[in-house]
């Protein structure tokens, strides 16, 4: 074990190009194999089998080497949101950066997490979860970030122009109402049940050229949306909730056009309503995007 973490990390630290910001990717990619294959393993074992001291060496070391890669992240994501904040037109700098640094990106886990979502968080400030400040209620799903991936496919299929009001239905930490402010000209509102959340997600925002972005503490059941024409879930609820929420938004439905994005398992539920049609694929997946339009 001794030997392969020590090889691990000479392998990283004669990568000095690491230490370039353009080489973003590659840098996300030694500071996972730095956190997951050697600090969280060396942890694992010194707490199984006690304190070695081969193995605090390499521990401190690996630690060091972190950190710098992480401060070089650091840096690049300020001069990206200082870019970000004194351009003329966010939205095309935003896409400028995405494609400069991530590209096609890499996929991180099963769920769909890659670059891109790095990039993300660093440039909106998206550090660590807060806790959740109120106990859920029946039928709500703990808060999970969507992909970013499927935010830039969202503004790619739905032209969101100046007169359309998006909602986020369970807006979380505010990633995709803040991605969708920053690309598209729309009035952006983001719902979320937890007070906490709700307020770190407009801690990120003032620091953002979102002036159309605002978020509301509220239940989805409770909130005025009526001047919606672009929903967006993530599976927040489901069960009674989830279908409440689905038939407020059918007593809406009648007035204006109205399209529903979905992403997750309550793609399923939304393909069941029958005042919805689907875009586009002919069999609704709860693993990628879902457009619905209303018939």
């Amino acid at each position: 074990m001794t030997e392969d973490i020590q090889g691990t990390l000479n392998a990283i630290e004669q990568h000095e190009w690491l230490l370039d910001w353009s080489r973003f990717g590659e840098r996300v990619d030694a500071l996972e194999m730095l956190e997951f294959q050697i600090l969280d393993r060396i942890e694992n074992v010194m707490y199984l089998h006690g304190h070695r001291t081969d193995l605090a060496v390499l521990y401190r070391r690996a630690a060091q080497l972190w950190l710098r890669l992480t401060d070089i992240n650091t840096q690049l994501f300020q001069c990206l949101h200082d870019e970000l904040v004194a351009s003329t037109n966010p939205a095309a700098t935003l896409r400028q950066q995405v494609s400069t640094y991530v590209g096609k990106g890499t996929l991180r886990d099963p769920v769909g997490y890659d670059d891109l979502d790095v990039l993300v968080n660093g440039l909106f400030g998206i550090d660590t979860e807060p806790e959740e400040t109120r106990p859920l209620k029946p039928g709500m799903i703990g808060y999970q970030a969507t992909p970013a991936r499927f935010i830039l496919d969202l503004v790619e299929r739905i032209p969101l122009g100046p007169d359309d009001v998006f909602y986020d239905l369970g807006s979380g930490l505010g990633r995709v109402a803040l991605l969708v402010g920053l690309l598209t000209p729309a009035q952006v509102r983001g719902i979320e049940y937890d007070p906490g959340h709700c307020a770190y997600a407009q801690q990120c925002a003032r620091h953002l050229p979102v002036s159309r972005v605002r978020f509301i503490n509220a239940d989805a059941r409770d909130a005025d949306v009526a001047d919606g024409t672009v929903f967006f879930m993530y599976t927040p609820f489901r069960g009674n909730l989830l279908q409440n929420v689905l038939d407020r938004l059918k007593r809406d439905a009648h007035r204006r056009p109205m399209t529903i994005a979905t992403y997750g398992p309550c793609t399923l539920d939304v393909a069941q309503m029958d005042w919805l049609a689907l875009s586009g694929s002919q069999e609704p997946d709860d693993r990628e995007l879902a457009i619905f339009r209303r018939l």
